[in-house]
């Protein structure tokens, strides 16, 4: 088999293990905070209603490590990747700790120095540009492009929810309406994805050795 033959094989087999929506439906819960924190925030304040999301990700993370151990894995099995493979994961891995890192910067220094200028529109441009850049970032490295589409939704969210907020149309920035919606799409389509992978892949019998 050619080199070209077995990056395409390897990248099949990366897609068959890694995407299989169980990912998508961890980010759907990720975006659900932003829709959900500000209805709290009036009664539990702006840390509590966002801090009471962490034991709900730390059981969902849990339950999903259950669903790909015990359902998905039998079915699509486990892969090793190479090094080509670890070391642009590893470049993933980088690359999106620089943006996050990249962004704070660039927030705090929205906040500080540009407000007069921007106005309240420097929270929702910067936040659209750290969720376009690292959901771009994350469908070039781990070549699943989806991942576009949702940075653009995600991208979108923050700008139509302030404009929708500004217009009396939506509550707290629009945030409850706009990232609702987009946590639910991303909900559906990961587990429409993890159903086609279930029902089309059959367990696989045997240790493999």
């Amino acid at each position: 088999m050619t080199t070209d033959g077995l990056k395409a094989t390897e990248r099949r087999a990366f897609r068959a293990v890694v995407d299989t929506g169980l990912w998508d439906v961890f980010l759907a819960a990720v975006f659900a905070m932003l829709a959900i924190a500000p209805l709290l925030s009036g009664t539990l304040g702006d840390f509590w209603s966002s801090a009471i999301f962490l034991p709900v990700y730390a059981a969902l993370y849990l339950a999903l490590r259950i669903v790909q151990q015990r359902v998905v894995v039998p079915r699509v099995g486990q892969v090793r990747f190479g090094p080509d493979r670890t070391a642009r994961l590893k470049r993933f891995t980088m690359v999106m700790l620089t943006v996050n890192v990249a962004a704070l910067v660039v927030g705090l220094a929205g906040f500080a120095l540009f407000e007069r200028i921007t106005g309240d529109w420097v929270f929702p441009v910067t936040l659209s540009f750290i969720l376009l850049i690292g959901c771009s970032a994350a469908a070039h490295f781990l070549e699943i492009p989806r991942l576009f589409l949702y940075g653009l939704l995600l991208a979108v969210a923050p700008m139509v929810g302030e404009w929708l907020f500004r217009q009396g149309y939506a509550s707290h920035h629009g945030f409850p309406v706009m990232f609702g919606i987009a946590a639910g799409v991303i909900a559906v389509v990961g587990l429409t994805k993890l159903v086609f992978v279930i029902r089309s892949q059959s367990p696989i019998v045997g240790d493999g050795a």
